[in-house]
């Protein structure tokens, strides 16, 4: 990652002072991973690529999507036909990329195919939160959505990402004129510290802003065959 070009980039700043609570807890349960055995990595609809920090010991560290970011981009290509040999990774990010696919099945069969025996995958996805990205926004993934389309992974593991107090925060804050939900904004830094902010397990609350799911591919996975 060019660091000096993401310090530019005004929405880190944004995005650093006025949070959405998805962000934060999103950030947080990145955090909480240990990524250190990841040598070979591809992060699927990069953008300005806000998690290089978290993959120090990465080898190989391909930024993937569909339009070039000046610096930081290496690969230009859809998701959905990724132009990599099977086995190549083993590990694969997709962060907020899933609901702008329009066919996520064939999203999580492109993974599976790149993803190594034993690799592991790292996905997260919004659940109640407000639409964006028009015109291309279509999912919004519940738990159980998660856990068919990677039933073949082992280690499957689905972290929630905030309850109702957070939903509503968010849902308020980014809407329109956004000034004047600032101070909301900031005080999403004091929900995000709130006991029960990350679920995992079954724990799962029926209003929450997202998901982080982790699992590792299987030696005999054949959800890419399948799928093809």
């Amino acid at each position: 990652m060019n660091i000096r070009h993401s310090l530019l980039n005004p929405r880190h700043w944004v995005r650093q002072m006025l949070p959405t609570s998805r962000r934060l807890l999103l950030e947080k349960s990145l955090r909480q991973l240990d990524l250190s055995a990841c040598k070979s990595v591809l992060i699927c609809g990069a953008g300005h690529d806000p998690y290089r920090h978290l993959f120090q010991g990465a080898q190989e560290y391909v930024c993937l999507d569909i339009e070039e970011v000046p610096g930081v981009t290496d690969v230009v290509a859809d998701v959905l036909s990724m132009p990599f040999e099977d086995g190549r990774f083993d590990c694969v990010v997709a962060t907020e990329c899933m609901e702008h696919i329009a066919d996520p099945f064939t999203l999580c069969s492109q993974i599976t195919r790149v993803l190594k025996p034993g690799g592991r995958v790292v996905l997260s996805v919004p659940f109640m939160f407000h639409q964006h990205g028009d015109p291309y926004d279509f999912w919004r993934p519940t738990r159980h959505c998660l856990e068919s389309l990677f039933k073949e992974f082992d280690n499957v593991e689905i972290i929630s990402h905030g309850h109702r107090l957070h939903v509503v925060s968010d849902l308020c804050s980014t809407a329109s004129p956004g000034w004047l939900f600032a101070p909301l904004r900031l005080a999403n830094h004091l929900l995000a510290r709130l006991p029960g902010s990350l679920q995992r397990g079954h724990r799962t609350p029926s209003a929450t802003t997202g998901f982080l799911l982790t699992a590792t591919k299987s030696a005999n996975s054949s959800l890419h065959e399948r799928a093809a």
